[in-house]
């Protein structure tokens, strides 16, 4: 006899709070996890294909060996694919095994307006997660007898990821979305020339490894930083000054080949409607730095100068960011005032005299 947990959703993409839920009451219940991606959800829109979906849990998974996929509901040929239906299939097939049921905090409140809620509950034993701020029902939870996984969620967004505002998701399935230009990339590539984008990919990854490697907060804001910092950069020169102008006017008086940082904290900001702080002032400075920068402004600024499709060997450079943010910098600064003076670069503008007053001086 097994402990069983089901668990459907639209995985619209799975990310790392699903594998959180999946992991804790797994360990909780003792328990094997079988996630059930819908064809179709019944309470949500879907923006990609039901392959996509697999192959997103499938990389998402693979280094679980208590985790599996069904298919019941993705191969169904049903319009719409009930819970109770898919509980009952279950049962059929496990007729020994113990079945529980997982569900989101927000489903604890709506379950009683799922078809047959009260034969799911007496086929299965509906189990949830409790959520800081969410009152949740209790008469739902005393009528269908459900249970709570002790622990808390890992506050992720579905939504959110399908819009670049958050990149809480394991890597494989990051480079699954760049590759099959799922989501956010295509609107990403509308402003990027595709070298650019091959660029901004590799700074966006140095930089999560960096982060990772120095044991960082957030580290899904070095992604988002990192692919998208460029988007400024080749606007129209009517369209650059326009926003520099209206928003920026106090730098217009540096080189315009720097304009793209102003216009890319502009765009990520309106277009994109990512609002993090972090993530803005990262991408404001990220070619000129300033005398006030947080690590993520820090890693963002040193990954694009020295991420390795750059055309030099910079293997020492990225191996002492992820020894010590502030160490690394300075011997990316180093580097840099090397390279441009060799290079008889005017790089002395007020925003970088500052950078490298604070970080080397």
């Amino acid at each position: 006899m097994k402990n069983i947990i089901l668990f459907g959703g639209a995985f619209d993409p799975v990310h790392n709070g699903h594998l959180n839920m999946a992991e804790v009451a797994a360990n909780f219940l003792d328990a094997e996890v079988v996630f059930i991606p819908a064809r179709i959800s019944v309470w949500k829109t879907e923006s990609v294909s039901a392959i996509d979906k697999i192959n997103m849990l499938e990389i998402a998974i693979k280094n679980h060996p208590n985790f599996s996929i069904s298919r019941i509901e993705i191969d169904s040929n049903q319009d719409i694919n009930y819970s109770i239906d898919t509980i009952k299939n279950f049962k059929d097939s496990h007729t020994d095994d113990n079945l529980f049921l997982l569900i989101g905090t927000d489903q604890v409140n709506s379950f009683d307006k799922w078809k047959c809620p009260d034969e799911i509950a007496e086929i299965v034993q509906i189990v949830y997660f409790d959520r800081p701020g969410l009152e949740l029902n209790r008469s739902n939870i005393e009528r269908f007898k459900m249970k709570n996984i002790p622990g808390e969620m890992r506050e992720v967004s579905s939504s959110d990821i399908r819009e670049c505002k958050c990149l809480d998701i394991p890597l494989g399935v990051l480079d699954y979305i760049i590759e099959h230009n799922l989501y956010f990339i295509n609107k990403i590539k509308r402003y990027l020339k595709p070298a650019r984008f091959v660029h901004s990919v590799s700074v966006a990854k140095l930089a999560y490894e960096i982060a990772v490697e120095n044991g960082v907060v957030h580290q899904d804001k070095y992604l988002i930083a990192g692919l998208l910092h460029d988007v400024g950069k080749y606007l129209s020169k009517e369209d650059t000054l326009k926003i520099m102008n209206e928003h920026f006017a106090e730098y217009l008086y540096l080189e315009p080949m720097i304009y793209h940082q102003f216009t890319g904290k502009y765009i990520v900001e309106t277009v994109f409607g990512i609002n993090d702080k972090d993530i803005l002032d990262a991408i404001e400075f990220h070619t000129t730095g300033n005398g006030n920068m947080s690590d993520l402004s820090k890693v963002l600024y040193c990954s694009d100068k020295i991420e390795p499709t750059r055309g030099f060997d910079s293997t020492k450079l990225i191996n002492n960011m992820k020894v010590n943010i502030n160490s690394g910098m300075r011997s990316v600064l180093i580097s840099n005032i090397q390279y441009y003076e060799k290079h008889k670069v005017n790089y002395l503008n007020p925003l970088t005299k500052a950078c490298i007053k604070a970080y080397l001086d």
